[in-house]
Protein backbone atom coordinates (compact mmCIF):
# COMPACT_ATOMS: atom_id res chain seq x y z
CA UNK A 1 0.00 0.00 0.00
CA UNK A 2 1.28 3.25 -0.80
CA UNK A 3 2.50 5.44 2.19
CA UNK A 4 0.29 8.86 2.56
CA UNK A 5 2.63 10.70 4.57
CA UNK A 6 6.18 9.54 3.23
CA UNK A 7 9.01 11.11 4.73
CA UNK A 8 7.77 10.79 7.85
CA UNK A 9 6.65 7.16 8.65
CA UNK A 10 9.30 6.93 11.71
CA UNK A 11 7.69 9.49 13.05
CA UNK A 12 4.22 8.68 12.37
CA UNK A 13 4.42 5.24 14.10
CA UNK A 14 6.16 6.87 17.19
CA UNK A 15 3.31 9.20 17.76
CA UNK A 16 0.56 5.78 17.12
CA UNK A 17 2.53 4.06 19.31
CA UNK A 18 1.88 6.97 21.92
CA UNK A 19 -1.75 7.32 21.33
CA UNK A 20 -2.21 3.67 21.88
CA UNK A 21 -0.71 3.92 25.18
CA UNK A 22 -2.25 6.59 26.25
CA UNK A 23 -5.76 5.40 25.41
CA UNK A 24 -4.88 2.21 26.85
CA UNK A 25 -4.76 4.61 30.15
CA UNK A 26 -7.67 5.85 29.79
CA UNK A 27 -9.60 2.69 28.90
CA UNK A 28 -8.67 2.01 32.54
CA UNK A 29 -9.85 5.24 33.80
CA UNK A 30 -11.99 7.29 31.25
CA UNK A 31 -12.23 9.63 33.97
CA UNK A 32 -9.12 10.84 33.56
CA UNK A 33 -8.58 14.27 31.24
CA UNK A 34 -6.87 13.30 27.76
CA UNK A 35 -4.47 16.05 28.66
CA UNK A 36 -3.72 17.42 32.40
CA UNK A 37 -3.70 21.16 32.92
CA UNK A 38 -1.06 21.43 35.38
CA UNK A 39 1.40 24.63 34.81
CA UNK A 40 0.27 27.89 33.50
CA UNK A 41 1.55 28.45 29.77
CA UNK A 42 3.15 25.37 30.04
CA UNK A 43 3.26 24.82 25.92
CA UNK A 44 6.03 22.57 23.78
CA UNK A 45 7.68 24.82 22.28
CA UNK A 46 11.44 25.04 20.25
CA UNK A 47 14.72 26.37 21.87
CA UNK A 48 13.81 30.30 19.54
CA UNK A 49 10.50 30.16 21.85
CA UNK A 50 8.43 29.46 18.97
CA UNK A 51 5.53 27.24 19.69
CA UNK A 52 5.17 23.99 17.91
CA UNK A 53 2.12 23.56 15.69
CA UNK A 54 -0.11 21.22 14.25
CA UNK A 55 0.12 17.58 15.02
CA UNK A 56 2.86 17.59 16.84
CA UNK A 57 1.45 19.74 19.67
CA UNK A 58 -0.85 17.40 20.84
CA UNK A 59 1.84 14.59 20.56
CA UNK A 60 4.19 15.93 22.53
CA UNK A 61 2.01 17.29 25.02
CA UNK A 62 0.81 13.22 25.43
CA UNK A 63 4.95 12.65 25.28
CA UNK A 64 5.05 14.90 28.72
CA UNK A 65 2.43 13.21 30.38
CA UNK A 66 4.80 9.78 30.21
CA UNK A 67 7.80 12.13 30.85
CA UNK A 68 6.86 14.79 32.90
CA UNK A 69 9.92 17.30 32.55
CA UNK A 70 10.49 20.19 33.91
CA UNK A 71 10.19 22.60 31.19
CA UNK A 72 8.24 22.26 27.55
CA UNK A 73 11.41 23.40 25.92
CA UNK A 74 12.76 21.13 23.13
CA UNK A 75 16.03 21.31 20.88
CA UNK A 76 17.55 19.20 17.86
CA UNK A 77 20.77 17.13 18.28
CA UNK A 78 22.48 19.98 16.74
CA UNK A 79 21.25 22.71 18.11
CA UNK A 80 22.85 21.06 21.68
CA UNK A 81 25.96 20.55 19.61
CA UNK A 82 25.91 24.63 18.71
CA UNK A 83 25.50 25.06 22.74
CA UNK A 84 28.34 22.47 23.61
CA UNK A 85 25.83 20.46 25.14
CA UNK A 86 25.73 16.63 25.85
CA UNK A 87 22.29 14.48 25.37
CA UNK A 88 21.03 11.50 26.55
CA UNK A 89 18.34 8.74 24.84
CA UNK A 90 14.84 9.99 24.86
CA UNK A 91 14.48 12.36 21.42
CA UNK A 92 11.07 12.52 20.32
CA UNK A 93 10.48 13.01 16.47
CA UNK A 94 8.20 16.18 14.88
CA UNK A 95 7.45 16.76 11.60
CA UNK A 96 6.84 19.64 9.30
CA UNK A 97 5.68 19.66 6.08
CA UNK A 98 6.17 21.94 2.60
CA UNK A 99 4.38 22.36 -0.01
CA UNK A 100 4.59 22.31 -3.73
CA UNK A 101 2.99 22.98 -7.09
CA UNK A 102 3.31 21.05 -10.10
CA UNK A 103 2.23 22.02 -13.40
CA UNK A 104 -0.86 19.72 -14.43
CA UNK A 105 0.22 19.88 -17.58
CA UNK A 106 3.94 20.06 -18.13
CA UNK A 107 5.48 18.93 -14.77
CA UNK A 108 7.09 21.54 -13.89
CA UNK A 109 7.17 21.74 -9.80
CA UNK A 110 7.55 25.62 -8.25
CA UNK A 111 7.64 26.62 -4.57
CA UNK A 112 4.77 28.02 -2.66
CA UNK A 113 6.10 31.34 -3.18
CA UNK A 114 6.55 31.12 -7.06
CA UNK A 115 2.70 29.84 -6.46
CA UNK A 116 1.46 32.85 -4.73
CA UNK A 117 2.88 35.53 -7.44
CA UNK A 118 1.02 33.70 -10.37
CA UNK A 119 -2.66 35.11 -11.35
CA UNK A 120 -5.71 33.00 -10.74
CA UNK A 121 -6.07 31.75 -13.82
CA UNK A 122 -2.12 30.27 -13.49
CA UNK A 123 -2.74 28.66 -10.19
CA UNK A 124 -5.71 26.67 -11.45
CA UNK A 125 -3.29 24.54 -13.72
CA UNK A 126 -1.30 23.52 -10.61
CA UNK A 127 -1.92 20.81 -8.05
CA UNK A 128 -0.46 21.01 -4.64
CA UNK A 129 1.54 18.27 -2.52
CA UNK A 130 3.13 18.19 0.43
CA UNK A 131 6.78 17.60 0.97
CA UNK A 132 7.40 16.12 4.73
CA UNK A 133 10.24 15.65 6.80
CA UNK A 134 10.98 14.92 10.39
CA UNK A 135 13.71 15.73 13.18
CA UNK A 136 14.25 14.08 16.45
CA UNK A 137 14.29 16.83 19.53
CA UNK A 138 15.36 16.48 22.61
CA UNK A 139 13.93 18.09 26.47
CA UNK A 140 15.99 20.64 27.81
CA UNK A 141 15.72 17.65 30.83
CA UNK A 142 17.67 15.57 28.47
CA UNK A 143 21.11 17.58 28.22
CA UNK A 144 23.25 18.69 31.22
CA UNK A 145 21.88 22.85 29.99
CA UNK A 146 21.17 22.95 33.84
CA UNK A 147 24.66 21.93 35.23
CA UNK A 148 25.92 24.48 32.32
CA UNK A 149 23.78 27.21 32.72
CA UNK A 150 22.28 27.47 36.15
CA UNK A 151 21.41 30.73 36.50
CA UNK A 152 19.60 30.74 32.85
CA UNK A 153 17.82 27.30 34.15
CA UNK A 154 16.65 28.54 37.34
CA UNK A 155 14.62 31.62 35.47
CA UNK A 156 13.32 28.98 33.35
CA UNK A 157 12.13 27.19 36.06
CA UNK A 158 10.93 29.96 37.69
CA UNK A 159 8.50 31.17 34.49
CA UNK A 160 7.23 27.40 33.73
CA UNK A 161 6.31 26.15 37.13
CA UNK A 162 3.53 28.15 38.11
CA UNK A 163 0.58 26.16 38.62
CA UNK A 164 -2.45 27.08 37.21
CA UNK A 165 -5.11 28.53 39.90
CA UNK A 166 -8.57 27.47 39.70
CA UNK A 167 -11.34 29.14 41.87
CA UNK A 168 -12.76 26.42 43.85
CA UNK A 169 -15.38 27.84 45.79
CA UNK A 170 -17.66 28.04 42.55
CA UNK A 171 -18.16 26.28 39.38
CA UNK A 172 -14.90 27.34 36.71
CA UNK A 173 -15.79 29.92 33.95
CA UNK A 174 -14.30 31.06 31.27
CA UNK A 175 -15.90 34.76 29.79
CA UNK A 176 -15.07 34.26 26.01
CA UNK A 177 -16.96 30.48 25.99
CA UNK A 178 -19.98 32.26 28.05
CA UNK A 179 -20.07 35.60 25.88
CA UNK A 180 -20.34 33.36 22.49
CA UNK A 181 -22.93 31.21 23.71
CA UNK A 182 -24.78 34.81 25.30
CA UNK A 183 -23.97 36.30 22.09
CA UNK A 184 -24.50 33.32 19.51
CA UNK A 185 -21.23 34.51 17.93
CA UNK A 186 -20.35 30.80 16.96
CA UNK A 187 -21.22 29.84 13.18
CA UNK A 188 -24.11 27.63 14.18
CA UNK A 189 -26.84 28.23 17.10
CA UNK A 190 -26.01 26.64 20.63
CA UNK A 191 -28.77 25.82 22.47
CA UNK A 192 -28.90 25.37 26.31
CA UNK A 193 -31.96 23.61 28.25
CA UNK A 194 -32.30 21.32 30.52
CA UNK A 195 -31.58 17.73 29.29
CA UNK A 196 -29.58 14.81 29.74
CA UNK A 197 -27.17 14.18 26.69
CA UNK A 198 -25.21 16.68 24.76
CA UNK A 199 -25.11 16.61 20.61
CA UNK A 200 -24.44 18.21 17.14
CA UNK A 201 -27.30 18.07 14.65
CA UNK A 202 -25.35 18.01 11.40
CA UNK A 203 -28.77 18.10 9.52
CA UNK A 204 -30.19 21.07 11.42
CA UNK A 205 -27.15 22.82 12.41
CA UNK A 206 -27.81 23.07 15.64
CA UNK A 207 -25.61 22.41 18.87
CA UNK A 208 -27.59 21.26 21.88
CA UNK A 209 -26.39 21.25 25.78
CA UNK A 210 -27.37 21.12 28.93
CA UNK A 211 -27.22 23.90 31.00
CA UNK A 212 -24.18 24.64 33.22
CA UNK A 213 -25.62 23.24 36.15
CA UNK A 214 -26.78 19.75 35.50
CA UNK A 215 -22.91 19.60 34.54
CA UNK A 216 -20.49 18.23 37.90
CA UNK A 217 -17.80 21.03 37.19
CA UNK A 218 -17.48 24.08 35.20
CA UNK A 219 -14.16 22.00 33.10
CA UNK A 220 -16.87 19.37 32.13
CA UNK A 221 -19.76 22.15 30.40
CA UNK A 222 -16.89 24.20 28.59
CA UNK A 223 -15.28 20.46 27.45
CA UNK A 224 -18.37 19.08 26.22
CA UNK A 225 -18.96 22.64 24.47
CA UNK A 226 -15.48 22.74 22.96
CA UNK A 227 -16.11 19.13 21.68
CA UNK A 228 -19.81 19.60 20.12
CA UNK A 229 -18.45 23.11 18.25
CA UNK A 230 -15.53 20.51 17.04
CA UNK A 231 -17.98 18.44 15.04
CA UNK A 232 -19.83 21.43 13.86
CA UNK A 233 -16.97 22.32 12.00
CA UNK A 234 -17.43 19.45 10.02
CA UNK A 235 -20.49 20.76 8.43
CA UNK A 236 -19.98 21.59 4.66
CA UNK A 237 -20.24 25.09 4.27
CA UNK A 238 -16.93 24.69 6.93
CA UNK A 239 -14.41 22.29 6.84
CA UNK A 240 -16.49 19.76 4.83
CA UNK A 241 -15.79 16.88 6.54
CA UNK A 242 -16.96 13.48 5.96
CA UNK A 243 -18.96 12.70 9.46
CA UNK A 244 -20.53 9.14 9.05
CA UNK A 245 -23.43 7.87 10.04
CA UNK A 246 -23.64 6.50 13.63
CA UNK A 247 -22.18 3.23 14.44
CA UNK A 248 -19.71 3.40 11.01
CA UNK A 249 -16.14 3.74 11.05
CA UNK A 250 -15.99 7.72 9.48
CA UNK A 251 -18.71 8.05 12.84
CA UNK A 252 -15.90 6.75 15.05
CA UNK A 253 -13.54 8.61 13.34
CA UNK A 254 -15.40 12.10 13.66
CA UNK A 255 -15.65 11.44 17.55
CA UNK A 256 -11.70 10.89 17.60
CA UNK A 257 -11.11 13.96 15.71
CA UNK A 258 -13.70 15.72 17.87
CA UNK A 259 -12.09 14.38 21.37
CA UNK A 260 -8.28 15.41 20.55
CA UNK A 261 -9.56 18.68 19.22
CA UNK A 262 -11.36 19.84 21.87
CA UNK A 263 -8.71 18.57 24.15
CA UNK A 264 -5.86 20.70 22.65
CA UNK A 265 -8.45 23.74 22.52
CA UNK A 266 -8.93 23.05 26.37
CA UNK A 267 -5.26 22.95 27.16
CA UNK A 268 -4.75 26.53 25.58
CA UNK A 269 -7.51 27.12 27.66
CA UNK A 270 -6.36 25.88 30.58
CA UNK A 271 -9.57 23.46 30.80
CA UNK A 272 -9.16 19.43 31.70
CA UNK A 273 -11.14 17.70 29.05
CA UNK A 274 -12.47 14.18 29.70
CA UNK A 275 -13.56 11.72 27.24
CA UNK A 276 -17.61 11.45 27.10
CA UNK A 277 -19.02 8.44 28.56
CA UNK A 278 -20.17 7.48 24.95
CA UNK A 279 -16.81 7.80 23.42
CA UNK A 280 -15.36 5.92 25.62
CA UNK A 281 -17.39 2.89 24.06
CA UNK A 282 -14.99 3.49 20.92
CA UNK A 283 -11.62 3.10 22.89
CA UNK A 284 -11.29 -0.58 21.96
CA UNK A 285 -12.27 0.12 17.99
CA UNK A 286 -9.96 3.17 18.51
CA UNK A 287 -7.18 1.22 19.35
CA UNK A 288 -8.15 -1.20 16.60
CA UNK A 289 -7.29 1.62 13.88
CA UNK A 290 -4.07 2.69 15.36
CA UNK A 291 -2.94 -0.93 15.29
CA UNK A 292 -3.81 -1.62 11.28
CA UNK A 293 -3.15 1.67 10.18
CA UNK A 294 -0.51 3.90 10.84
CA UNK A 295 -2.20 6.63 8.38
CA UNK A 296 -5.24 6.64 10.54
CA UNK A 297 -3.67 9.07 13.39
CA UNK A 298 -1.75 11.10 10.85
CA UNK A 299 -5.44 11.82 9.12
CA UNK A 300 -7.54 12.08 12.32
CA UNK A 301 -4.09 14.78 13.86
CA UNK A 302 -4.30 16.44 10.26
CA UNK A 303 -8.19 17.06 10.86
CA UNK A 304 -7.39 18.39 14.02
CA UNK A 305 -4.72 20.53 13.45
CA UNK A 306 -7.81 22.41 10.61
CA UNK A 307 -10.28 22.04 13.69
CA UNK A 308 -8.45 23.98 16.63
CA UNK A 309 -7.13 26.52 14.10
CA UNK A 310 -10.09 27.52 12.65
CA UNK A 311 -11.75 27.86 16.18
CA UNK A 312 -9.31 29.89 17.60
CA UNK A 313 -9.51 32.55 14.62
CA UNK A 314 -13.25 32.12 14.89
CA UNK A 315 -13.81 32.35 18.81
CA UNK A 316 -10.56 35.20 18.40
CA UNK A 317 -8.71 33.40 21.56
CA UNK A 318 -5.32 34.80 21.93
CA UNK A 319 -2.58 32.37 23.08
CA UNK A 320 -0.11 33.82 24.92
CA UNK A 321 2.89 35.73 23.19
CA UNK A 322 5.26 33.38 22.44
CA UNK A 323 8.62 33.74 24.67
CA UNK A 324 11.86 35.24 23.09
CA UNK A 325 14.92 32.54 23.86
CA UNK A 326 17.81 31.60 22.18
CA UNK A 327 20.73 30.45 23.14
CA UNK A 328 23.37 31.00 26.09
CA UNK A 329 26.41 33.42 24.72
CA UNK A 330 28.10 31.80 21.87
CA UNK A 331 30.79 33.39 19.78
CA UNK A 332 30.15 33.30 15.81
CA UNK A 333 30.21 35.53 13.10
CA UNK A 334 28.11 36.03 10.41
CA UNK A 335 28.98 35.01 7.15
CA UNK A 336 27.18 36.76 5.17
CA UNK A 337 27.95 40.04 6.90
CA UNK A 338 31.01 39.92 8.47
CA UNK A 339 29.66 41.17 11.73
CA UNK A 340 30.25 39.88 15.09
CA UNK A 341 27.32 37.85 16.16
CA UNK A 342 28.08 37.46 20.33
CA UNK A 343 25.02 37.28 22.32
CA UNK A 344 24.88 37.62 26.18
CA UNK A 345 24.06 34.56 28.20
CA UNK A 346 20.28 35.64 29.19
CA UNK A 347 19.57 38.13 26.30
CA UNK A 348 16.50 36.08 25.02
CA UNK A 349 16.59 32.44 26.80
CA UNK A 350 14.48 33.97 29.21
CA UNK A 351 11.28 36.14 29.06
CA UNK A 352 12.36 39.65 28.09
CA UNK A 353 11.03 42.54 30.94
CA UNK A 354 9.85 45.63 29.86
Amino acid sequence: MKRKYKGIEKAAVKFTELMIQRIKEISNDWTKPWIPVRRKNFYPRNISGRRYSGGNTIMILIHMIFNPFRTPVFMTYNQAMELGLKVREGAFPVYHFNYMYLHRDTKERISEKEYNMLPDFEQDQYGRYPIAKYYNVFNLDLTDYPEKYPEDWAKLLDHYQKKVKLNEAEMFDFPLLDRLIEEQSWDCPINLQIQNRAFYNLTEDHIWLPVKRQFASGESFYGTLLHEMSHSTGHQERLKRKMGERCTPGYAKEELIAELSSALLGYFMGIETNISQENAAYLKYWIEELNSEVDFLMDVLSDVVKVVNYTIDKTGFELPDEINITQPAKESTNKHSGKDCRRSCCDRLIPQKD
